[in-house]
C-alpha cells in the first residue's frame, strides 16, 4: 500500500472549537494557531499524518464532516514534498524541530 504525507486546513471562530476538533483528530499531528489580524480572525488548524493513497478521498471526506460539526471551515488539504521526498506540512515539521 502506498501512503503519502497529508495536511487538512481549516479555520475555527475560536480557540475552544479548534482544541475541539483537534481532540477528534486524534491519529493526526494538530497545531493551532492564533489569529493574525491581518489575514484572518480566525484560529487555524493544521491536522497532518500519513494517507493510503486509496483512502485519500475517504479520509478528506472524514476530516471535512469533523471540522464542520466542530463550527469550522474547512479549506482543504495537500500533499506536501520537500527536497523530493514526501513529509508532513512543513509548518507543522518546522514547528516541531523547534
Amino acid at each position: 500500500m502506498s501512503t503519502i504525507p497529508y495536511t487538512h486546513w481549516a479555520y475555527f471562530p475560536d480557540r475552544a472549537s479548534a482544541e475541539d476538533c483537534a481532540k477528534e483528530l486524534a491519529d493526526y499531528v494538530t497545531r493551532i494557531s492564533e489569529p493574525d489580524p491581518a489575514i484572518t480572525p480566525k484560529w487555524q488548524l493544521l491536522a497532518a499524518r500519513d494517507v493510503e493513497v486509496s483512502r485519500l478521498v475517504e479520509r478528506h471526506r472524514e476530516v471535512e464532516a469533523i471540522v464542520t460539526r466542530h463550527g469550522g471551515d474547512y479549506d482543504g488539504g495537500e500533499a506536501t514534498y520537500e527536497s523530493g521526498r514526501p513529509v508532513a506540512d512543513p509548518m507543522i515539521v518546522d514547528r516541531d524541530e523547534n
